[in-house]
């Protein structure tokens, strides 16, 4: 997919002007919201925002999208999971009344209205739709290229809510995740009570990664901020995650290029990682060389 990069000549690093947009971040002013991404949002930038029902994916992105509108920007939430009526009661629980609201799931509507704003947060990704006749996979692909195209024409941020099945499985393909900027997520702190939260940057290419606490109340979440220190993880750990990964890639068939491509690996370290799945039987191979296809087994 396109999603706007050109090709373009080796040049010299110091020969090269940075865009100016790079250091005009968007500043909600909760100083949790913005080191959580970065130092801000990078306007055009797209990412996910992901958890499990009845985390606080909601709440969360309107108490920051209200105070990116009180700090001046102009910021849509759309949804195709609450209508505009249950929304705006949810907006009124938490005080937020500057955040333009919508029911509108049309992949080219979304993508027209993106001209005049800011951020726009889709809720959610799942329930996308298109005027053309498409399968799940084609509408994923269409949406991806053309609404991720459309934030960085436009300099508008993108934000795709994002489910995760009980058992935390990501609802969908893994195509999301893999084309964005910046993966967030949302889920319940494991050492707190069923009111704390742990807010997560996986991945971000314009900032550093991190983690927060929070506590979510009846008015909504408090950044606690407290930044959560994690271990770096043991070679054991990393080769498990890797493992899981790949794993976890869409059926029916993976693919030595795709592992490569989705994974961001080297062609030795995606020979390894499938060698040792096969040899575990956690996956069948079939073919040879660069045509050879993997599936997985139900061990």
């Amino acid at each position: 997919m396109k999603l706007g990069i050109k090709a373009s000549k080796f040049e010299k690093v110091s020969k090269i002007t940075i865009p100016d947009i790079f250091y005009n971040r968007m500043k909600c002013g909760i100083k949790e919201f913005d080191d959580l991404f970065g130092n801000g949002i990078l306007p055009g930038s797209s990412m996910t925002f992901t958890g499990q029902a009845g985390c606080g994916k909601t709440t969360s992105l309107l108490q920051l999208m209200e105070a990116l509108s009180k700090a001046g920007y102009n910021v849509g939430y759309s949804s195709g999971e609450e209508n505009k009526f249950q929304l705006a009661f949810t907006c009124k629980r938490l005080n937020v009344k500057e955040v333009s609201i919508a029911n509108e799931t049309d992949i080219d509507e979304l993508a027209k209205a993106m001209t005049d704003l800011d951020m726009l947060v889709i809720d959610s990704f799942q329930a996308l739709t298109a005027k053309t006749k498409m399968n799940r996979m084609e509408l994923e692909k269409h949406a991806v290229s053309t609404l991720v195209s459309k934030a960085k024409e436009t300099e508008c941020a993108l934000v795709f809510v994002m489910h995760r099945t009980k058992d935390g499985k990501l609802k969908g393909s893994t195509l999301v995740p893999h084309s964005v900027d910046v993966n967030f997520e949302i889920t319940m702190d494991p050492d707190g009570d069923e009111t704390e939260r742990l807010l997560t940057t996986h991945k971000n290419r314009f900032g550093a990664t991190g983690e927060w606490g929070a506590t979510m109340t009846s008015k909504g979440l408090e950044l606690t901020g407290k930044k959560v220190t994690t271990k770096a993880l043991s070679k054991s750990q990393r080769k498990k995650q890797l493992h899981k990964q790949i794993l976890d890639m869409d059926p029916p068939h993976i693919t030595e290029k795709k592992v490569m491509k989705l994974l961001d690996l080297t062609k030795g370290q995606t020979y390894v990682a499938l060698k040792e799945l096969t040899d575990a039987g956690r996956l069948v191979k079939f073919g040879r060389g660069k045509t050879a296809k993997f599936k997985k087994t139900n061990v």
